[in-house]
C-alpha cells in the first residue's frame, strides 16, 4: 500500500456509515456521491474486494443497518459459529435426529426448544412413539429431506426460525446457511459434517461478490485490496475497561491496518449512542500514533441550504 490513509472525522455514527457506504459506491464506479451525484466510471473494484472493519459487534449493527439502505450487497462475519446460539443451533438438533431416531440429546433438545413441551409432556410423547415414528409424529414427514439439504433447511427456517424473528445479521446467516445446504445437495450428512467442523464459521470465507462487514478478528489471515477501519475511537478500540491490554488492542488495530493492500480508510464518530446514553468520543491514541505524513484528511462537501424566497408582505 503506497497510498496516504484516508481519515474522516464524522458527527455521529450514522454519518459515519454514510460516509463509508458513498466511499464503496465511488470506488465500485456506480450511483451517488455525498458531493453531488458525479459517476466514478474508471475503478476497477468489485463489491468483494471492500471490506469494513471494526472492533466491535456493536459498531458492525450500525453499519449493516445503514448499508442494509442502500443497494449494495453485504456480508457480515463475527468469527462466531453461525449455530453457536438460539435460534439456529436448533438446525443442528433436528438435523442430528433426522439422521438418528436413537439421538436422545437431540431429540430431548428439540422436545425442550422446538416444540416447548414440559417435562410431562415430553414422557407422553415418548410413551405414544416408538424410536422410528418419532420424526414423523414430530414434522409431519418421516423424510423432510428427500429434496435435499436446501429444501430441508428451507422447512426448519419456515416452521422454527421465520423472517420475522431474525434481525439484519440473522438473515444474513440465513443466507449462508442456505448457500451451505445448496452447495452439499442431497448429502444431510456432509452438510451436517460441514456445520459442525465450522468450516463457514467466518461469512468472509465465503466466495461471494459483496462488501465484507467484518469485526478484527474475523479479518485475520484475510486481505483485501480496500478496507476501511470504523469506530476508530477511545473506548472501542483501545477499549478501557478494566481487563484490557492496551498493547494487546495495539496489535488487533495494526493488524486490522495491515488487512488493507491498496486503499486504507479510517473513521471514527464523534457522538455515538451508547447503551443509556450518548457519548463524547476522541480519536483512538492508535491513529494519533500514525505519523501525519501518512494521512490524509477526508472532508465532505456539505449542501448548501437553499435561500428563503422573499415575502412581499
Amino acid at each position: 500500500m503506497n497510498k496516504k490513509i484516508k481519515h474522516f472525522t464524522a458527527d455521529d455514527e450514522y454519518i459515519e456509515a454514510s460516509f463509508i457506504v458513498h466511499e464503496v459506491e465511488k470506488l465500485v464506479g456506480g450511483f451517488h456521491t455525498l458531493s453531488g451525484g458525479k459517476r466514478h466510471t474508471d475503478s476497477h473494484y468489485g463489491f468483494s474486494d471492500i471490506a469494513i472493519l471494526f472492533r466491535t459487534r456493536a459498531i458492525g449493527k450500525v453499519l449493516l443497518s445503514v448499508f442494509k439502505k442502500s443497494s449494495i450487497p453485504v456480508s457480515f462475519g463475527d468469527a462466531a459459529p453461525f449455530l453457536a446460539d438460539y435460534p439456529f443451533h436448533l438446525i443442528i438438533d433436528v438435523l442430528k435426529l433426522y439422521l438418528d431416531a436413537k439421538d436422545m440429546i437431540a431429540l430431548d433438545s428439540t422436545l425442550t426448544y422446538d416444540f416447548r413441551m414440559d417435562k410431562k409432556q415430553k414422557q407422553t410423547f415418548l410413551a405414544e412413539n416408538s424410536e422410528e415414528k418419532r420424526f414423523e409424529a414430530l414434522f409431519g414427514t418421516e423424510d423432510f429431506a428427500s429434496d435435499g439439504a436446501e429444501s430441508a433447511m428451507k422447512f426448519i427456517f419456515q416452521k422454527f426460525i421465520p423472517d420475522e424473528t431474525l434481525d439484519d445479521i440473522g438473515l444474513i446467516r440465513k443466507d449462508v446457511i442456505l448457500k451451505i445446504a445448496k452447495e452439499c445437495g442431497s448429502d444431510i450428512e456432509q452438510f451436517l459434517h460441514q456445520l459442525l467442523l465450522g468450516t463457514y464459521t467466518d461469512v468472509a470465507q465465503l466466495k461471494t461478490d459483496a462488501v465484507q462487514l467484518l469485526t478484527f478478528h474475523a479479518s485475520k489471515v484475510l486481505e483485501f485490496p480496500v478496507v476501511f477501519i470504523a469506530g476508530s475511537e477511545e473506548g472501542i478500540t483501545p477499549t478501557l475497561k478494566k481487563d484490557s491490554d492496551i498493547e494487546e488492542e495495539r496489535r488487533l488495530f495494526y493488524v486490522a491496518m495491515t488487512r488493507a493492500k491498496d486503499q486504507l480508510f479510517i473513521t471514527h464518530a464523534s457522538e455515538r449512542q451508547g447503551f443509556k446514553e450518548v457519548t463524547k468520543n476522541k480519536l483512538s491514541r492508535f491513529v494519533q500514533e500514525i505519523p501525519s505524513l501518512w494521512i490524509e484528511t477526508v472532508h465532505i462537501q456539505k449542501k448548501q441550504a437553499k435561500p428563503e424566497q422573499m415575502k412581499l408582505f
